[in-house]
């Protein structure tokens, strides 16, 4: 256990050089000189670099209008301000600490600053992953079968382990639950994030789904973005799927970053669909950078402005 904890702080803590040496073993591997990656990365003018940052703001704007909106739907409510300092603020946590704090630390920052009870904070981020990383699933599923047609067996097969095991993980959890004791402080907790849970309306659920498949939707605009600056042909449809890929295969790695993993699964879906590989590796390059690295930055910016310098005393 503290290997592994070890092994996610030193991910975290030097991921630009672990990312750059995964970057040099897939030049190795496909066989693509530095020169072509420098040539392809360089070719892009100041107002395509500007571009490509107001999307990842817009992206980040619509993510923050999301939250708020799902915050509403549990009877909650926020200003606006305080969920961008939040938002921004947890990029730290999650990019600075050995575990996932951004999460826990977005309920305290919610709690602290807009009076929201913990099990309602939970509630959203239970909601959030659930929903952003299903739809991201759903949509990595129908796009293997678009794709790979002739490995439908082979897809429907992963699929149906990755779902005994969630039904297995839910089963646990239960049996778990009922050995506590009913007037315990974990079985509380539970009965009021249950509570907190059951208040959204059908309606309000498919509202929130529409709003994050919105932003998936952005995020592939993005892609193709990128592939249109490199001169590649990419379309909305193939840039979405190649994009939710990633997301999903990374979040179910539980590999800090997802680093390598998203990279991997990108390139592969890149490749697949005919975009040179140089130009492959110089996209997740500018998009690694620019989603973990500005958003370490713009975390510990807005960290510092809430008085948090030290997020990683909260897992003590």
């Amino acid at each position: 256990m503290h290997a592994k904890v070890g092994l996610k702080k030193y991910i975290q803590k030097y991921w630009l050089l672990l990312f750059f040496v995964m970057l040099f073993l897939f030049m190795a591997f496909f066989k693509i000189s530095l020169m072509d990656i420098w040539k392809s990365i360089t070719s892009l003018k100041v107002w395509q670099l500007l571009l490509i940052i107001c999307v990842y703001f817009l992206i980040s704007g619509l993510t923050i209008l999301t939250r708020k909106y799902l915050l509403y739907s549990l009877s909650a409510k926020a200003k606006l301000k305080n969920l961008v300092f939040v938002h921004f603020s947890t990029m730290a946590a999650h990019y600075s600490t050995p575990a996932k704090l951004g999460f826990p630390f977005a309920v305290y920052l919610l709690n602290r600053f807009e009076n929201i009870p913990y099990a309602i904070g939970t509630a959203m981020i239970l909601i959030e992953l659930f929903v952003s990383t299903g739809i991201c699933g759903i949509i990595a599923f129908i796009g293997s079968l678009f794709y790979f047609s002739h490995n439908t067996k082979t897809i429907i097969f992963a699929l149906f382990i990755l779902l005994i095991i969630i039904g297995l993980t839910f089963y646990f959890f239960l049996l778990f639950l009922r050995k506590k004791e009913k007037n315990g402080r974990v079985y509380q907790f539970v009965k009021d994030l249950h509570l907190a849970l059951i208040q959204i309306s059908i309606n309000k659920s498919l509202i929130f789904t529409l709003m994050n498949i919105f932003i998936q939707v952005f995020s592939g605009i993005n892609l193709v973005l990128l592939s249109y600056f490199f001169s590649a042909d990419l379309s909305l449809w193939q840039a979405v799927v190649a994009g939710s890929t990633a997301f999903f295969f990374g979040a179910i790695s539980m590999v800090p970053f997802g680093l390598g993993v998203r990279e991997a699964s990108m390139l592969f879906y890149l490749h697949h669909v005919g975009i040179p590989n140089e130009i492959g590796l110089s996209i997740i390059t500018i998009q690694r950078l620019v989603s973990t690295g500005l958003s370490f930055v713009l975390g510990t910016i807005f960290g510092a402005i809430l008085g948090v310098r030290n997020i990683g005393n909260l897992t003590t």
